[in-house]
């Protein structure tokens, strides 16, 4: 199966340039657009993530909140994703039953068990290698990655410091995809990007 590749954006970024380097993303293909859960200076959050989704909807590619469950009550996102599993999860499937629902992991196999206990959609693996945006996450083994599917049986996407340099060392390994942030973010071109990696995930 075909390899995707999700971006992941701070919604602090400045407008204008949030909106172009996605819209520029979503024309190379993405598995999903997941914006940050970064707020504290913006003063317009929900019109942000409408207008994001404006974009996101018209590309056919689902919008995910990081840590969004105080926008249960909106309409204009696909998806949540979970720094740490919830003991609130089966009361928000509820009231929103049309949304994806992921999670980061690292070593801990518990969180794996908590994820397909919980029909979780995805997960992601962070840091699989040092980086800058993901500098709170520890570094994630390759024997532990090789391990997931004696654990969690749905998408498994790999995060953190994945570059040019570095996505060679992922050749071996089995999983459905990647998350970038600054590989797309600070491109100049980042449908390019995105298509670029595509093909090396897909080679």
């Amino acid at each position: 199966m075909k390899k995707s590749i999700y971006l992941i954006a701070d919604p602090a970024m400045e407008q204008s340039v949030l909106l172009n380097k996605i819209e520029m993303a979503l024309k190379g293909g993405l598995f999903a657009v997941q914006l940050w859960n970064n707020w504290q200076n913006v003063a317009n959050k929900i019109e942000i993530i409408e207008t994001i989704h404006q974009l996101t909807k018209l590309a056919g590619v689902p919008l995910i909140l990081n840590e969004g469950q105080d926008c249960l009550d909106l309409t204009c996102f696909d998806g949540i994703h979970l720094d740490f599993p919830n003991e609130m999860i089966q009361e928000y499937r509820q009231k929103r039953p049309d949304l994806i629902w992921g999670l980061t992991c690292s070593n801990e196999t518990e969180k794996l068990i908590w994820a397909e206990q919980n029909s979780l959609d995805y997960i992601s693996y962070c840091s699989i290698f040092p980086s800058k945006t993901s500098n709170s996450c520890e570094l994630v083994s390759f024997d532990t990655i090789d391990k997931t599917r004696e654990f969690f049986s749905r998408k498994v996407f790999l995060a953190g410091g994945i570059n040019q340099n570095t996505i060679p060392n992922l050749k071996d390994l089995q999983f459905d995809g990647i998350a970038l942030v600054s590989a797309i973010m600070d491109a100049e071109n980042p449908t390019e990007v995105v298509l670029n990696y595509s093909e090396i995930l897909n080679h």
